[in-house]
């Protein structure tokens, strides 16, 4: 049975001249009938599989007027699809033009997954035949994914460097920004003793070479840090660790003398000197090992032509980077106790701004937001502020805040933000809020909703599992108090944090299987979205530890303290171990004021 819904718009999409996006749209596909070619999937990504683009590299913005962080296109002949999750649901009905159909998808439906069963559909109805995948945009998993579905139907797959859509646009000129090099004392591990752990599981897995591609990876083996990318502490280049040594390509800027000083484990090559460098680090052997869900095809192709036989094998560096050292976790938690105060500093001067009668928009409250961050040391964003006042709370990931938008006095706010600072790890926070002074209360239907999100957060923040539980368990121990009152939320409970705001593992979502661990960062965040009434998410970010009375589990321990609004909270509807976790919360929150 399926789970999309497909919904033409019938709007404008606000994103945009729709007149130009619809140039675009036919000159792709006479771009697509010239080379052959019957469909073409357009990611949401870049070369680096980067889940926040900057807004002039992204092909998918610049052919659909699309502004979200995640959702595909397909385009054929005559029909133009965009698939998005329920975060996005609402936006891109709004952003897109008439020329595109929107599919939204369940919790239970990945993306890749979706737009692949709408591939399938046409190419049973013999409408589809050959399909043109981006290959710098596509893992080697996804495109081997894509073959054993299209090819059994009497299609074929044609991977495609460039994109077409990238030729179309033409080239974008990007900024190196400034690269950091951390102080390792204070983070755990250096570079030389991550590459040595490689080297050994290298030894054990029978490879001679990894291939390191996803950008946090890379600045996490490194222990290196950027402002090269908006909402990222990262840099543009790629690596690779082999048996008789280490590689860093650095794809915008040359490699300094200072920074060869301060990381002598790595050769520093140029993007053209890399696949005869990889010879060398490889030793006499040609295996090179990529991660199906972190390399991509353009890069499997690439092996290929330096010889290398490429085998797809987990990284190491993907549970390495997961578990966090306890320095790094010092780390991040006094980034966390900084962002704590910068959320509560900016919602208590929203309050006192709109009750002595200051008028503040939406846009206007984000951008003080972002001040707020920047002179607490902040060296950059981790997203998008998400400022939503009012009914505009119910679209999940509101992006771009409105400058007409003025926020009223007694209505919900909703703030979701987060920040880098000096270590470059994430920080992600948001609080729903009632604007207005002390005496300003809510009424009968805030005050529920409200308390139903607190109950479901504060059964994520206190949970118990067995050690090796999915992350699957978690999501339903949150949703479960408002399981039971018929409530849901169309999005994932929670994401793990680290160089990236989104990083897994761990993912806590209604179908992931991945084993939580000691040492893991994530969000719990349950919320409840009303259209045309609003929008309420609490989300605090958490680390599992050992239980210390029962051995074999798991409990969830708090990171983030920002304040609760006690004016929401309809304390008949909590139990008294609600309370006294609410109590405690409150000394955490005074703690760390």
């Amino acid at each position: 049975m399926t789970t999309t819904q497909a919904t033409p718009n019938t709007t404008h999409g606000k994103r945009g001249d729709g007149a130009e996006l619809g140039l675009r749209l036919g000159r792709l596909r006479e771009t697509m009938k010239t080379r052959g070619l019957d469909a073409l999937m357009v990611r949401s990504t870049d070369r680096y599989l980067n889940e926040y683009v900057p807004e002039a590299e992204s092909t998918r913005q610049w052919l659909t007027g699309f502004t979200g962080s995640m959702g595909d296109a397909l385009v054929t002949a005559d029909e133009a699809l965009i698939a998005v999750d329920g975060r996005y649901h609402l936006q891109a009905e709004q952003e897109v033009t008439p020329d595109w159909t929107v599919l939204k998808l369940s919790m239970t439906e990945p993306i890749f997954t979706g737009l692949c069963s709408a591939l399938q559909e046409r190419l049973k109805a013999g409408r589809v035949k050959a399909v043109g995948a981006e290959a710098e945009r596509f893992t080697v998993g996804e495109k081997d994914t894509l073959d054993r579905l299209v090819v059994p139907l009497g299609g074929s797959v044609v991977p495609l460097t460039p994109s077409p859509v990238e030729e179309l646009r033409g080239p974008v000129k990007a900024s190196p920004g400034t690269l950091r090099v951390l102080d390792e004392s204070r983070v755990g591990r250096t570079s030389a003793q991550k590459v040595e752990a490689i080297q050994k599981a290298l030894v054990d897995a029978g490879l001679d070479v990894l291939l390191v591609e996803r950008l946090d990876d890379l600045a996490y083996l490194a222990n290196l840090r950027a402002d090269e990318l908006p909402f990222q502490a990262t840099f543009k280049g790629m690596g690779a660790v082999g048996r008789a040594g280490a590689l860093v390509c650095l794809h915008t800027r040359p490699a300094a003398q200072e920074l060869r000083d301060a990381r002598r484990v790595f050769s520093f090559v140029t993007e053209q000197e890399f696949p005869e460098a990889l010879a060398r680090i490889a030793g006499p052997g040609r295996k090179a090992g990529v991660d199906p869900m972190g390399s991509t095809e353009a890069t499997r192709q690439l092996l290929r032509k330096a010889g290398f036989e490429p085998v797809q094998a987990a990284s190491p560096l993907t549970e390495m980077k997961a578990r966090k050292t306890p320095e790094e976790l010092a780390r991040m938690v006094e980034a966390f106790r900084t962002a704590d105060r910068v959320v509560s500093q900016a919602a208590r001067w929203l309050c006192s701004s709109v009750e002595k009668g200051t008028p503040v928009t939406e846009a206007e409250f984000a951008a003080r937001v972002e001040k707020t961050f920047r002179r607490s040391g902040a060296v950059g964003l981790s997203f998008k502020v998400i400022s939503a006042a009012g009914a505009n709370g119910a679209i999940i990931h509101y992006s771009h805040p409105s400058p007409e938008r003025v926020i009223q006095r007694g209505e919900l706010m909703l703030l979701d933000t987060g920040a880098y600072y000096d270590e470059g790890y994430a920080t992600d926070l948001t609080r729903t809020f009632l604007v207005g002074g002390p005496k300003v209360r809510g009424n009968a239907e805030q005050c529920r909703a409200y308390t139903m999100v607190l109950k479901a957060a504060i059964a994520g923040m206190t949970a118990v599992v067995p050690a090796g539980a999915p992350g699957i368990s978690l999501d339903a121990i949150t949703r479960k108090p408002m399981w039971d009152q018929g409530l849901n939320y169309n999005h994932g409970t929670g994401h793990g944090v680290g160089i990236n705001v989104h990083e897994a593992p761990p993912s806590i979502n209604m179908r992931s299987v991945m084993p939580l661990g000691v040492g893991y960062v994530f969000s719990i965040e349950p919320g409840l979205y009303v259209p045309g009434w609003g929008g309420i998410r609490i989300e605090n970010l958490c680390t599992l530890e050992e239980h210390p009375a029962h051995a074999g589990f798991l409990r969830v321990k708090p990171l983030t303290f920002s304040p609760l609004d006690a004016r929401l909270v309809d304390r008949a509807l909590l139990t008294a171990a609600e309370r006294d976790f609410l109590k405690w919360f409150r000394t955490q929150s005074r703690a760390t004021a």
